[in-house]
């Protein structure tokens, strides 16, 4: 069930949570994803003549430097013309917008379980605007004590200031923090703080993936997470 279960749960006293492929279910990128599709016709020369290996590896490299694209737009004002083709590319990849997402299975009963013990909060590079939609259309904007977005730093996802300032907002030290998220900068990030992670394949990476970028402990998906850390 883990790839490397090295989670010391004495130390944690918050629960911080990245958004897609964690607590909302990714579609793409897999057989069934559009991309994995469209490159059926490149398999003979793929590595591994794998085109869902191809699109999983695609996506995992291109998160950092597509997030900090998006935040720049962002701050240029930007934003508005740029939501419907941010949405278009995040359908291509099977992650859900305010209007068409679903849960991870079990997600929401984690939520309760973990959220009677620590604090919550979420880590996203999505706008806050975008964020605040899809846990309002989850009902799960009163679950989380804090909301940490691409708006509120200037350095996103490794850089450690993403959960620095997240355990700011909860009024708790970055290493007393639990990441969870399902990709290696989610892992790398939380590492780089002096936190621990829990990585879930409810993504695009592997648990070799994220077992090798730091996480303690790796989770078929977060609906196993009240098991791992709380008994």
């Amino acid at each position: 069930m883990s790839a490397r279960a090295s989670l010391d749960v004495t130390r944690i006293r918050a629960v911080l949570f990245d958004l897609d492929g964690t607590l909302l279910a990714i579609r793409g990128g897999t057989s069934d994803g559009h991309l994995a599709r469209r490159l059926m016709f490149l398999t003979p020369v793929l590595p591994g003549h794998d085109p869902e290996a191809f699109a999983r590896r695609f996506f995992v490299l291109s998160e950092t430097p597509t997030n900090y694209l998006l935040a720049v737009l962002d701050r240029l004002g930007l934003d508005s013309w740029l939501r419907p083709l941010a949405d278009q590319a995040r359908r291509a990849k099977g992650i859900g917008t305010s209007r068409a997402s679903t849960m991870v299975s079990g997600a929401g009963a984690a939520l309760d379980a973990v959220g009677a013990h620590y604090p919550l909060a979420v880590l996203t590079n999505r706008s806050r605007v975008q964020a605040r939609e899809l846990l309002a259309h989850h009902g799960l904007a009163d679950r989380f004590r804090a909301i940490t977005t691409r708006g509120d730093l200037w350095r996103f996802k490794p850089h450690p200031q993403a959960v620095r300032h997240s355990a700011a907002r909860l009024s708790v030290p970055p290493e007393s923090i639990l990441m969870v998220g399902d990709m290696p900068v989610d892992m790398q990030t939380a590492r780089r703080a002096g936190a621990q992670a829990v990585g879930v394949l409810t993504g695009f990476a592997t648990g070799a993936e994220l077992s090798a970028s730091g996480a303690a402990l790796v989770l078929p998906s977060v609906a196993e997470l009240p098991a791992a850390i709380l008994g």
